[in-house]
């Protein structure tokens, strides 16, 4: 007896899957347990079978597999600012970039979603379901281990809210972040992203503070490169007395 076969496809990431065969509809594309759908207007002009296709992959509105060359605004494991578009008995509907929108029951908002609004959410996986939805209930979701940023690194992050010191982050779509207003050249907005650098590691909380700005001798070398333009720019002289 042969051994089932692994699944060869990610759910909610975006992958590059073979062709398995063409139809009339589109193609189906090998999923390892399962064919996977790609609808004919997502299918590439000249396609053929065996080619690798990048696809993101989901389920339908009937909770069939289904893949699209459309970019989400968000995959699973990610952290995203999203507009909501409706909402329902069950929950609220978000805008998501392809031809469905993101399902987030009740039970993962913080507070009651409004149609219209942007909301912050983490994608993943319901282990009931075995559907992709949204979470505003971010520290449910967040890596709860100890940070491993060095001192100093650049970092991604996505502002949250405001804060009485600065701004709360969320770094590299797993971990809570503090970026401090002082080093900030402007007021930022909730679900802007930006990049910070990390100051210090927090062991009480695990939480990870942060700057606008390189600090120590990143710092004082991004100084130095900033003057050499100044200079170049004047000619080599500063009239500085």
């Amino acid at each position: 007896m042969q051994p089932a076969p692994l699944s060869t496809y990610q759910l909610g990431r975006i992958q590059s899957l073979p062709i398995l065969r063409l139809v009339s509809i589109g193609a189906y594309l090998d999923g390892g347990i399962q064919d996977i759908l790609l609808p004919l207007r997502y299918l590439p002009e000249g396609a053929k079978e065996g080619d690798m296709v990048s696809v993101f992959v989901y389920h339908d509105n009937e909770g069939r597999l289904i893949a699209t060359t459309l970019t989400p605004l968000a995959q699973v494991g990610e952290v995203a600012y999203l507009r909501c578009s409706s909402v329902t008995d069950v929950g609220a509907f978000l805008e998501w970039g392809i031809h469905k929108d993101l399902f987030v029951p009740f039970r993962e908002q913080s507070t009651k979603m409004q149609e219209g609004y942007s909301y912050i959410v983490y994608l993943y996986i319901d282990t009931l379901s075995g559907k992709i939805v949204g979470s505003a209930r971010l520290s449910k979701h967040l890596d709860t281990m100890p940070a491993d940023y060095a001192p100093g690194s650049k970092v991604s992050c996505i502002v949250t809210e405001q804060h009485e010191l600065g701004y709360r982050c969320v770094i590299e779509d797993k971990h809570w972040g503090l970026l401090y207003s002082d080093t900030a050249p402007r007021m930022l907005q909730r679900g802007e992203r930006i990049e910070a650098y990390v100051i210090r590691l927090r062991e009480e909380d695990n939480k990870v503070d942060l700057s606008f700005v390189p600090v120590g001798y990143q710092k004082v070398d991004g100084e130095q490169a900033r003057l050499l333009t100044i200079l170049e720019k004047h000619h080599g002289r500063l009239p500085i007395g």
